[in-house]
């Protein structure tokens, strides 16, 4: 099968050589630029400048040991490194970065887990569709059944830690809509899925997680519409959501417990600079932050990112331009687009609907919730509470990313030993020359 790695990064004629030199030296150089900006060295710093490029090495060998794309991982490699520098320089203690690279480790066979869950479902998906729609259910509607200080109440806490359900359900409901919307065109084919996908969103929506339940609420239209062909319906559904939304905004949400907040944060993203509401604090501070890295940024380490709100999380970008600058988060910007074309192209290669369907919802689900994070730093829209994907703190949420790109790399995977086998039987079993 290494023939066949070779003969397909031929045809594709791809090198990703200079790429791997490039995340690795970045990786380490920033590291040790941390690790001895200080007098006294961080040996956290000393120590992470080694285990990340070999971490880095050792994924791209797995990577191509079960022939998925390398680019994708590469790409995911450099954002997750991303994540715990940027903890790192921004914090004048070692907790986050160090907790968010032990989330990392355990990250990383979770995401190879999820490179072989689509050759394991091919053809089985309908047996376990049942079982899986009721576990997810459960384990969505677990908040309620846990004592949490989340506002949310989105959260459950495990053996000291906290987990958010609607992360990690984003890639068994990846998973389960595929299922269901390769069924048929008609309403009995992929009733089941929009139902699933209806019932998330009214548990998110009595957690008040409200960006959670937007994701999801896209996530089912848009993978309705790729898999029934029915455009029209999901974009009517997407229209009658949006009118619905507004009235309940409008005349409805101030009259409910618990969703007061949502007013207050729709008035202060309108006019944040009035100072009329404590809260839009976090917003003046995200966009000065932004401004104040310039072009070049203010140099790893000495920015004064660390002043915003809740600024490891929800407002990462604007950390990421001012500890490097805006062409540096532009760059970052189009890591992500290379991902979604990546993705969109494992989609459009791939021979069953399936998985199509899979590589597709994987990729729409990581664009729109980067999508949704990033217009909300530059306060382009509300903030909606989402992370950006491989790059925000959190061990559920890179769980789940990891995840869901481990299954876009399955899928390529998956393409990549179709086209092998097309070639072998063409060449009437012999071995194909990669050179």
């Amino acid at each position: 099968m290494d023939r066949a790695i070779q003969l397909r990064r031929r045809m594709s004629r791809t090198n990703e050589k200079p790429l791997a030199i490039a995340v690795m030296g970045f990786q380490a150089a920033c590291m040790l630029l941390l690790a001895f900006k200080d007098p006294s060295v961080d040996w956290f710093s000393v120590r992470m400048a080694v285990l990340l490029p070999l971490g880095t090495l050792t994924g791209l060998w797995l990577t191509s040991k079960c022939c998925a794309d390398r680019c994708m991982f590469l790409l995911t490699a450099f954002l997750c490194s991303l994540s715990v520098i940027l903890l790192r320089a921004v914090f004048s203690t070692t907790g986050k970065a160090a907790q968010q690279a032990q989330y990392l480790g355990l990250s990383i066979p979770v995401m190879f887990f999820g490179v072989l869950l689509p050759r394991f479902f091919t053809g089985r998906e309908e047996k376990f569709i049942g079982f899986a729609m009721l576990f997810g259910v459960c384990f969505m509607l677990s908040p309620f059944a846990f004592h949490t200080s989340s506002a949310a109440r989105s959260w459950i806490r495990v053996l000291g830690h906290q987990m958010q359900p609607s992360e990690l359900m984003k890639p068994a409901t990846v998973f389960i809509l595929a299922s269901c919307f390769t069924q048929g065109r008609r309403a009995s084919d992929w009733g089941g899925g929009v139902f699933f996908g209806a019932l998330n969103c009214l548990i998110l929506f009595a957690q008040k997680d409200l960006g959670a339940m937007l994701l999801y609420f896209l996530l089912t239209a848009a993978m309705f519409a790729a898999g029934t062909g029915r455009w029209k319906l999901a974009l009517g559904a997407v229209g009658a959501a949006a009118g619905l939304a507004v009235i309940f905004v409008v005349f409805i949400a101030g009259k409910i417990d618990g969703f007061g907040y949502l007013i207050t944060r729709i008035e202060i993203w309108k006019n944040p600079w009035s100072g009329a509401h404590e809260s839009s604090r976090q917003i003046v501070q995200g966009l000065m932050s932004i401004v104040s890295g310039g072009l070049f940024g203010a140099g790893l380490g000495l920015s004064s990112a660390r002043k915003v709100a809740v600024v490891a999380s929800d407002y990462i970008f604007a950390a990421v331009s001012e500890e490097f600058g805006i062409v540096f988060a532009l760059c970052v910007l189009a890591v992500y687009m290379v991902l979604l074309i990546r993705g969109m192209g494992a989609a459009g290669s791939a021979r069953s609907r399936f998985h199509a369907l899979v590589a597709f919802g994987a990729c729409f689900e990581l664009t729109v919730q980067m999508l949704l994070i990033v217009c909300g730093n530059l306060h382009i829209v509300p903030l909606t509470g989402v992370t950006l994907p491989f790059v925000s703190e959190g061990g559920s949420s890179l769980m789940g990313s990891m995840l869901l790109m481990g299954m876009m790399m399955g899928v390529s995977a998956v393409n990549a030993r179709d086209e092998y086998d097309d070639l072998m039987q063409a060449s009437g079993g012999r071995e194909v020359d990669p050179e």
